[in-house]
């Protein structure tokens, strides 16, 4: 035997045999048009071939998405160096991937097939897209009820969605490498703005008197890193499906019959087969960019799930000066440093940054919007919203590495307590207002709860004189 038989011989074969078939039926001049030989290889490919090629391929994808844990296996280092990834990918998604790359190859080994091969590829990408969502969905949904956690509906949510894909953060990581990635989008006031506004919008969409349900946040961090995973694998799959699009979309007409046909090369394709490539392009992109989004939204939902109960729950006029941060609190900060565990081997750096950036100015916007739900506080209670102030900075510092300095105007802002409110609205007239006006009146509300020698008349005069004050200070800065 030349070589041992098998199917596959045929992708070795097919083009200096389809060549040579023209020159017979050329020489030949065949009076059907197609001879005996064009006619065997023909039922071969459609009869044999295909459905080998076809059975071969799901079986193989089968085994790597099928099961339980099948989204939850990620591949060696080994191969994750030879894909050239920094970060671990999906079993399942690299298995499909090579899949893939197996009928690409099929389809510029046996030209005349190329439609039919894009359709198996079509097809393969939709069961996967499927077997995808169903991961995502399992572990964003609660039980078997048709809720999400909050993360999840937030994602979702078109307002929601909409802002934060409009920020900064969200735009650089959109950037080509080949983009200069030091030049500042928005300077530092604008993008402290924007995180003003999302703290705000986030905020508004959480009932003010409710405290978070734990079924309502994802409380495994591994389900976490599954969803960073999923979203690495995804994006990746999708750059390299986009590439595939485009040289199939980019090629020029060629000759099928030619033996010139470069093997790199692809054969054209109806535009019916190439729009449905690009709508599975699109959905494994915004799969993967939910996932993301999702995990900004998470980390954020887990903060006010841990300090909305700090002020509504705990007590903050005691006689007794706690040296420890609240309970809460602590939480909290073994909640992110196992977050950031886990993140940050799953991400790449600019995509851990955007997860965990700006979370200093939600924390602050939190615990300075819950001086409302304060009964009363001493100064042992202001101590003490300090050391929590305090806590988190530290843990935020060690794991952005940046100072996170929203913290300390959230500690100053309680440190105000210490005065009277006349010495605050002097402070204001001297250098001016570091706080909102809205800021203030919560802060005088809760001195006034808290020296009961104060009386409401008191307090009545005293924001008048604020709201004189305030607006003295912006005129003047106005003009």
């Amino acid at each position: 035997m030349v070589c041992k038989p098998s199917v596959n011989n045929i992708t070795a074969i097919f083009m200096p045999l389809e060549a040579f078939i023209k020159e017979v039926e050329d020489a030949v001049a065949c009076q059907d048009g197609t001879s005996s030989l064009q006619s065997f290889v023909t039922e071969f490919i459609q009869n044999i071939f295909l459905g080998q090629v076809h059975a071969t391929v799901s079986s193989s994808i089968a085994a790597a998405t099928k099961g339980f844990d099948a989204l939850r296996h990620v591949v060696d280092h080994k191969t994750q160096k030879d894909l050239g990834v920094t970060r671990p990918l999906l079993t399942s998604t690299v298995t499909v991937d090579r899949n893939i790359r197996k009928l690409q190859e099929l389809m510029q080994s046996l030209p005349t097939y190329g439609d039919q091969f894009l359709n198996m590829i079509c097809n393969i990408l939709k069961e996967y897209r499927d077997t995808c969502n169903s991961a995502y969905r399992g572990i964003v949904q609660i039980e078997s009820d048709e809720k999400r956690v909050i993360s999840a509906t937030w994602a979702k949510d078109e307002d929601i969605s909409r802002f934060l894909r409009s920020l900064p953060s969200w735009r650089s990581l959109q950037m080509s490498e080949r983009q200069d990635l030091s030049k500042k989008l928005c300077s530092e006031e604008e993008i402290r703005t924007l995180n003003s506004k999302e703290a705000l919008i986030l905020i508004s969409n959480l009932s003010s008197e409710a405290i978070i349900p734990q079924q309502e946040i994802i409380t495994d961090v591994t389900q976490m890193r599954t969803i960073a995973n999923v979203h690495e694998s995804l994006e990746w799959f999708a750059g390299r499906l986009r590439q595939f699009c485009q040289l199939l979309s980019a090629r020029s007409p060629t000759s099928m019959s030619s033996i010139e046909l470069s093997t790199r090369e692809y054969p054209p394709v109806s535009d019916k087969s190439l729009e449905s490539l690009k709508m599975l392009v699109k959905d494994f992109q915004d799969l993967a960019e939910i996932c993301l989004l999702l995990l900004h939204l998470e980390v954020r939902v887990h903060c006010f799930y841990f300090l909305l109960p700090v002020a509504k729950q705990s007590n903050y006029a005691g006689p007794i000066d706690d040296l420890d941060p609240d309970s809460n609190v602590l939480k909290l900060n073994k909640d992110l440093s196992a977050m950031e565990e886990m993140l940050v081997q799953s991400l790449q750096p600019q995509k851990f940054k955007y997860i965990f950036e700006s979370l200093g100015f939600l924390v602050s916007s939190i615990l300075m919007s819950s001086i409302q739900y304060l009964k009363k506080i001493n100064e042992n209670g202001i101590k003490k919203m300090c050391r929590n102030l305090f806590a988190i900075q530290q843990n935020l510092t060690n794991i952005t590495m940046a100072r996170e300095t929203d913290l300390d105007h959230a500690r100053q802002y309680y440190e105000l307590l210490y005065m009277n409110p006349d010495d605050v609205l002097s402070l204001i007239v001297e250098k001016g207002p570091d706080y909102s006006y809205t800021e203030y009146v919560s802060l005088f509300q809760l001195y006034k709860k808290s020296h009961s020698h104060i009386k409401q008349a008191n307090l009545d005069t005293l924001l008048h004189k604020l709201e004189e004050v305030m607006n003295k200070t912006q005129n003047g800065s106005s003009a």
